[in-house]
């Protein structure tokens, strides 16, 4: 602060915590800095505010006045039609930079005027500053004459004197800036510069951030308007600060460059891959089914928000995002393609190792039918053959050890078979009866208790041979001294 009793504004962000926007505060003869202005900026995110720079000054207790604007559209550089630099940008020309504007206009309301803002050189010094007019009269002057209503306001009228000011830099290093009033040449014809009065300084831009004006200075300049020549300062200053000493990208809400034109950014993901990728981890068993008919090219309709383009570098963001969406198209049509190819081919991998294995399994299915057809043939042969055989012969029974039997046993005595003789005509038949009569000349005996010997049972049938056995009690071990083996005694009634 130069002086606490002059009028000095400072910028301050805003108080409803909006970036692009900020307030204007006054203070003088010490008192706390009280808002005075609020200056607006567009939105940034918003289409109708790119490759422009506007800033309006509002009133800050009431939000719809507005006291002045102003609107920068900056011009472009030409196209590069080097291959060269089409090749690195991925072959979409170079994207216009915008060129600093060297004048600008600010738009004054009630009265309505439009203030010309030049830039320019001092010859002396070297260092760029701005010059703008301001009329000496700003309003019509009040009459009933209906003749006065017809004429054109002062403001454009070329016959006004009007006051030149002058914004310069102190110095190249410097950051400060003054705003002067050119002196008034006294020369008639002005072909000396010996005759022109001193420049008088009215206001002093500080660091960028706060501007004091001298109001001693100030009230030296004969001038109807000078709420109007206020707004101008203050425009004039901001538009210094932000435009001529800020970023231009920034302060021209200029797009970045998209880096897939450049192919620094990696294509992403399309929905062929996460398919094949899908399909891939996907078990044999649970093939997809293949596409009857192949699938129309992607169509990609986009509708775009912004307006119709005003100046060459919406005009080639258009461009370069039309050619950006071709070759995306382009690109996934062609991984469509590769994912097919590659899904056909790994599908055609899985049924042919399914049929080697089926293979496998039918060989080895051969294999076992033939062993067990083998094994079968050869049980068939081992049981054909064991069925020719004779039947094994029975254990001898061994010889008695001991005789437990009384000296005077003789034990059971079987009969010997009868000697074939001629049948006689009259044979011998037994009588009918419950008991067994011998001859006439014979004891009666009987057959059962051995006592008889005129009775004996046919002889077994040859092949049929019975092994000795033990007597009643168990305790006869006798063995046929003849070395022949007993047979079995059959009934002589049955």
């Amino acid at each position: 602060m130069i002086d606490e009793n002059l009028p000095t504004f400072y910028l301050r962000p805003s108080s409803d915590n909006v970036k692009h926007n900020a307030s204007v505060l006054l203070s003088q003869y010490g008192s706390e800095a009280a808002p005075a202005y609020s200056l607006r900026h567009p939105d940034p995110a918003s289409p109708s505010s790119r490759n422009r720079y506007a800033a309006a000054l509002y009133d800050s207790y009431h939000p719809d006045i507005l006291y002045g604007e102003v609107l920068l559209i900056p011009e472009w550089t030409q196209p590069s039609l080097s291959q060269e630099e089409i090749r690195k940008n991925g072959g979409v020309p170079p994207p216009p930079q915008p060129i600093l504007p060297s004048s600008f206009v600010i738009q004054l309301y009630n009265p309505e005027q439009q203030v010309a803002v030049q830039q320019g050189v001092s010859k002396w010094s070297a260092t760029p500053q701005w010059v703008f007019e301001m009329p000496q009269q700003s309003f019509r002057q009040p009459s009933v004459a209906s003749i006065d209503r017809t004429q054109s306001d002062p403001t454009a009228s070329e016959t006004t004197p009007k006051f030149r000011f002058k914004w310069k830099k102190e110095g190249r290093l410097s950051k400060d800036y003054v705003c002067s009033l050119s002196g008034k040449n006294t020369n008639p014809d002005g072909s000396k510069r010996k005759n022109r009065e001193p420049d008088i300084t009215i206001s002093i831009f500080k660091h960028l951030k706060e501007i004091t004006m001298y109001e001693p200075n100030l009230m030296r300049v004969d001038i109807e308007d000078p709420k109007g020549l206020e707004v101008v300062m203050l425009l004039s200053a901001i538009v210094i600060r932000e435009v001529y000493n800020g970023n231009m990208r920034d302060t021209f809400n200029v797009s970045d460059v998209p880096r897939r034109l450049s192919g620094e950014a990696a294509p992403r993901k399309n929905s062929s891959e996460r398919t094949r990728r899908s399909r891939t981890d996907a078990p044999p068993s649970q093939a997809p089914p293949q596409p009857s008919h192949p699938r129309p090219p992607l169509q990609i309709q986009t509708i775009d928000p912004r307006p119709p383009p005003t100046d060459p570098r919406s005009q080639w963001e258009i461009d370069a995002e039309s050619a950006r969406l071709k070759k995306e198209v382009e690109r996934e049509e062609r991984d469509r393609r590769h994912a097919e190819h590659a899904e056909t081919k790994r599908v055609k991998k899985m049924l042919e190792e399914e049929e080697r294995r089926a293979r496998l399994q039918q060989l080895e299915i051969d294999k076992e039918t033939e062993r067990l057809k083998r094994q079968f043939e050869r049980e068939q042969r081992q049981a054909h053959r064991n069925n020719n055989a004779p039947p094994p012969s029975l254990p001898s029974r061994p010889p008695a050890t001991t005789n437990l039997l009384p000296p005077n046993f003789t034990g059971l005595s079987y009969p010997q078979p009868p000697v074939q003789r001629p049948h006689s005509a009259n044979p011998y038949r037994p009588p009918a009866g419950p008991y067994l009569q011998g001859p006439a000349n014979n004891a009666s005996s009987s057959v059962f208790f051995g006592g008889g010997s005129s009775l004996h049972p046919p002889r077994p049938p040859e092949g049929r041979r019975v092994g000795s056995k033990p007597s009643i009690f168990g305790l006869l071990g006798r063995s046929n001294p003849s070395g022949q083996r007993l047979t079995r005694k059959q009934s002589a009634v049955f």
